[in-house]
């Protein structure tokens, strides 16, 4: 099975999809808005579903296939849409004041992190030549973001989207760098966290209004 190069077609399209990923964790973590903030990772995941469309095209796996379909009707759709329905709305959430840290700080700590994960996974520590030299540092700098995320924001629904991002960016890499991993074992861990995410917004949604002002300090401070 020949390897997605970065000079093919699909490595040149996949490669931009990375960069479209990272500009919306960016976007997510520079959002006070709560409504943009999911807009911005339904993005993200709705791009996500392409890159995997694109790496299922080139390996022309119906495996990988399936899995873009599934990403991008729960990820990018169904998670999103439940947010806004459950959450945003019946607990009337506009903006995010609970921040650790001003957003400008926020975003300079997350260019520095971008150049880390650049530092860290170089193109000579990956097969030269491989779309994964480009895309694996831009999916790292995305985990990282993703946990930027769930550090400066201090509000539960905030940090729970910050953690979803977080899986983005591990699912980016995943697909780059292990395309012919067994479809059963992605399926798998990808509905779990989809389940969890779920159970999560349910639970959230059954809260009263205090939630909507409630940090995850806070949260730890009640006693059973």
């Amino acid at each position: 099975m020949q390897s997605l190069r970065q000079s093919s077609i699909e490595g040149v399209l996949l490669s931009l999809s990375s960069v479209v990923i990272l500009l919306a964790s960016f976007a997510c973590l520079g959002s006070k808005l709560f409504n943009r903030y999911v807009a911005y990772y339904g993005l993200q995941s709705i791009v996500l579903s392409i890159a995997t469309a694109i790496v299922a095209f080139h390996y022309d796996s119906a495996a990988l296939w399936a899995l873009a379909g599934l990403t991008f009707g729960l990820k990018g759709i169904a998670i999103p849409t439940a947010t806004r329905r459950l959450l945003l709305r019946r607990l009337d959430m506009k903006r995010d004041v609970a921040l650790s840290t001003g957003l400008s700080t926020a975003l300079i700590i997350g260019a520095l992190l971008t150049a880390f994960a650049y530092l860290t996974v170089s193109s000579r520590a990956l097969p030269s030549g491989l779309v994964a030299s480009s895309v694996v540092p831009l999916a790292m700098a995305v985990v990282l973001l993703g946990g930027l995320a769930m550090v400066v924001r201090r509000h539960t629904v905030a940090q729970l989207i910050g953690w979803l991002i977080t899986e983005n960016g591990v699912f980016l890499g995943a697909i780059t760098l292990v395309a012919t991993f067994p479809f059963i074992v992605e399926a798998g861990i990808f509905l779990d966290l989809v389940a969890a995410v779920l159970i999560m917004l349910v639970f959230v949604s059954g809260i009263t209004r205090r939630l909507a002002s409630a940090t995850s300090t806070e949260l730890r401070e009640l006693h059973g």
